[in-house]
């Protein structure tokens, strides 16, 4: 059979790199009494949220030793079976490269200027403690001590309807109506949803600490700052339906009601 000239046609795929918003596990403890039951726990609380997202384990916290105990084998499909797609592993060992790969895993450098948020001791120490983008190296503490003065803000005048998602890499967003359920809204910076806001709503995605969600009518299904999070069945009732300003405190998320709403509650 004579052998198919391709030198001719014309590309049929393209190769980038790209910055995606995927979920870090950051495992600090391999013990499998320990870690499989938290995990069912915590994931359990949000499994709609999480559901077929893709997940980066990270071991930089955990020595050589605690590595060799970890069966990456079971830790992926334990992951697979709570509805996530684990994609890789960062901060692995060299002597444990070949079990990851056998595990179905990719294998990715550790990032050492990455800002991390410690979850509070309430929530059951939790192991899920970063919403952060992939391939691209987090800024370190001084840098996400404050948003820069340049940063760009982005506004969304129409509604974001469910399935939507609306993403501003740099600077807040601005949504001036509701955020329906099933629709998801990330910033770098702050979040501002002068309406309803029934999604999933998450600032400081890139470790910004000083990031804050405002919401004129706040019921969402999830809400975040700088990775500290928490689901629609965890909030205050008092909180539900009012207007609201969210921001990281050391024990976790701080609520205050505000404006109109908060002077007739």
């Amino acid at each position: 059979m004579k052998p198919i000239d391709t030198s001719t046609k014309a590309p049929v795929f393209e190769i980038r790199g790209s910055v995606l918003t995927v979920i870090v596990l950051h495992i600090k403890e391999t013990d499998a009494g320990c870690l499989y039951p938290q995990l069912e726990k915590k994931i359990g609380q949000a499994r709609s949220f999480f559901s077929s997202a893709p997940v980066l384990i990270d071991l930089s916290a955990v020595d050589e030793e605690g590595q060799a105990a970890l069966d990456f084998m079971l830790l992926a499909d334990t992951l697979r079976k709570l509805g996530l797609v684990p994609v890789g592993v960062r901060g692995a060992a060299a002597c444990e490269s070949e079990r990851v790969l056998q595990a179905g895993l990719g294998l990715l450098p550790t990032i050492k200027t990455e800002r991390t948020v410690t979850t509070s001791a309430d929530k059951h120490s939790s192991d899920l403690e970063s919403l952060e983008s992939k391939n691209q190296p987090g800024p370190s503490a001084a840098e996400t001590s404050k948003v820069p003065a340049t940063a760009s803000t982005k506004v969304i005048t129409h509604p974001v309807r469910s399935g939507q998602q609306v993403f501003a890499p740099q600077g807040d967003l601005v949504i001036l109506s509701s955020v329906n359920a099933g629709a998801e809204v990330l910033a770098a910076g702050s979040v501002h949803v002068y309406g309803a806001l029934r999604g999933r709503a998450m600032a400081g995605i890139n470790g910004d600490v000083t990031a804050r969600i405002f919401s004129l009518q706040c019921n969402a299904e999830l809400v975040a700052v700088a990775g500290e999070y928490l689901v629609n069945e965890s909030l205050n009732e008092a909180h539900i339906n009012q207007s609201v300003m969210i921001s990281l405190k050391d024990s976790g998320l701080d609520f205050q009601v505000i404006g109109s709403l908060g002077r007739f509650s």
